[in-house]
């Protein structure tokens, strides 16, 4: 019987051994862990898959670049594939579990340091053990008056682990990786590059000059296995003056209207009168994740601000009030501040829409707490229609299988992220098939239609990839071969591994 709770594909249990010795040698017995008791949280499936599917081999704990270049020179000689993580908070995409089995999981969460805020620009350099709490809590330690941007679950979440991910918050700064800038990568050879104008000898613009000189190679370390992000600039958010910021909750009452609300609304953000991510949340996301009528229950609320100086937030309001005004009449309720008063549901959106790190548990938390948990995330274009639409389907494929559509739409510019949550009990078969045919036949169902998914659980990972066409396909695992001969960066991370 092995020792070992898994073993890497093709590699033999002696080969494994000099593999974890030498990884040993480097890091010291407790960063090197092997046994059941530690890899416990990272077999922690919440996705509609086996665990024996996705169950690592070891854990381990850099707390360096360097060390980080030395352990990627043994995976290298023994081929034992590395799945990087930091933290693992990746609710509703497969937290920590790899692609495959049997591979080590390299937790970058010891690499933590804040190297740099400037408040002057607005921007910071981190390590990616960085949670949001913590660049909070070192913001607000330094009296360094920036608002961050943050995911809806934020508080332990790894700000370079949900920024190359290509997550997003709900300030004006929602989209995140396009507000990265400079990164820090160790590549498969062990070597380290610097992206943008970092390869400049003490440059001084890596953090304020995206595009350096040259190919843009930085999105080929974004929702990829192509190297290891060791440090990432990102640009912070100077607040408003005072005055200068005014949240608002518009209630809808009927599920059709979402096209009518479309149409004002993406002339208002593409205009920056509303700057930021707003969101349009289901009925069921709103409440405990069921679609029961209740008394005064809204079927769409939709959430933004508005910033700008006091005479700025006044002017761009009455557009705002006034386009709703002119659409639905006194079929809505429109909620600032006052009208709110204490609603806990309104003042949590505030905090999201001014960056405030979210430590709140809400009805939707404590059912992720039970298990079964995936997250189905397709893009739709900003178009009244076909938002109405991707509703429809989605709800007809939740229906037939026996769940709830429960969903967050966040408006960018031109763009609809339309996250839907699919909750199941795993210690049910039946349900955790049930799960993963609704999952199976929603990404069927929105690929046939045009509707792209931007991002998915390692279980969907090679279906959503197939769906990007041959071309695509050809072109990742050409730079994958190169890149990294050997396949030990995170095989099977979106779909791209040598085979």
């Amino acid at each position: 019987m092995s020792r070992y709770v898994t073993l890497p594909k093709g590699v033999t249990e002696d080969t494994f051994t000099k593999a974890i010795q030498e990884y040993r040698t480097l890091l010291g017995e407790e960063r090197v862990r092997i046994d059941q008791a530690s890899l416990q949280s990272y077999m922690r499936i919440t996705f509609s898959e086996g665990d024996g599917l996705h169950r690592p081999s070891a854990v381990m704990y850099p707390k360096s670049v360097k060390e980080v270049q030395a352990v990627v020179g043994i995976a290298n000689k023994y081929k034992t594939p590395l799945w990087t993580v930091c933290n693992g908070e990746n609710e509703g995409y497969g937290s920590s579990s790899p692609a495959t089995p049997g591979q080590i999981v390299l937790d970058l969460k010891n690499m933590n340091k804040v190297i740099e805020v400037d408040q002057e620009l607005g921007y910071c350099l981190l390590e990616p053990g960085v949670t949001y709490a913590e660049l909070d809590q070192h913001l607000k330690k330094n009296k360094i008056n920036l608002w961050l941007d943050v995911p809806s679950s934020s508080a332990n979440v790894s700000v370079i682990g949900n920024t190359i991910e290509r997550g997003c918050g709900y300030t004006p700064y929602s989209e995140h990786f396009l507000f990265s800038c400079g990164m820090e990568v160790v590549l498969a050879d062990g070597s380290s590059l610097r992206t943008g104008m970092g390869g400049i000898p003490n440059s001084t613009s890596w953090q304020v000059f995206k595009w350096g000189y040259g190919p843009y190679v930085d999105g080929l370390f974004s929702q990829g296995n192509n190297g290891i992000v060791t440090k990432l600039g990102t640009w912070l958010m100077h607040p408003p003056p005072p005055g200068g910021y005014m949240p608002f909750c518009i209630k809808f009452p009927k599920v059709d209207m979402l096209g009518s609300i479309m149409k004002p609304l993406m002339l208002l953000r593409q205009t920056n009168i509303i700057p930021n991510a707003c969101t349009l949340t289901s009925a069921a996301w709103e409440g405990d994740g069921t679609n029961g009528n209740k008394a005064g229950q809204a079927a769409w609320n939709l959430y933004g601000a508005v910033y700008g100086t006091p005479e700025q937030v006044a002017l761009n309001w009455s557009y705002v009030s006034g386009a709703f005004k002119d659409g639905f009449g006194d079929k809505i309720r429109i909620l600032t501040e006052k009208e709110a008063k204490d609603d806990p549901v309104f003042e949590y959106r505030k905090q999201l829409m001014m960056g405030v790190v979210s430590r709140q548990e809400t009805a939707l938390d404590k059912l992720r707490a039970r298990g079964g948990f995936m997250r189905f995330s397709p893009t739709a274009a900003g178009r009244p229609g076909e938002c109405d639409q991707q509703v429809k389907v989605a709800t007809q494929i939740l229906r037939k299988h026996g769940f709830d559509y429960i969903s967050e739409l966040i408006v960018g510019w031109r763009d609809v992220r339309h996250n839907i949550d699919l909750f199941f009990e795993r210690s049910r078969p039946e349900m955790v098939r049930k799960a993963y045919a609704c999952y199976n036949e929603l990404v069927d169902a929105f690929i046939r239609n045009g509707w792209g998914i931007n991002r998915a659980n390692v279980a969907f990972m090679d279906k959503v990839a197939d769906a990007q066409g041959a071309s695509t396909l050809r072109m990742n695992r050409t730079i994958k071969k190169v890149l990294d001969p050997n396949n030990i960066l995170s095989p099977g991370k979106s779909g791209i591994s040598q085979g």
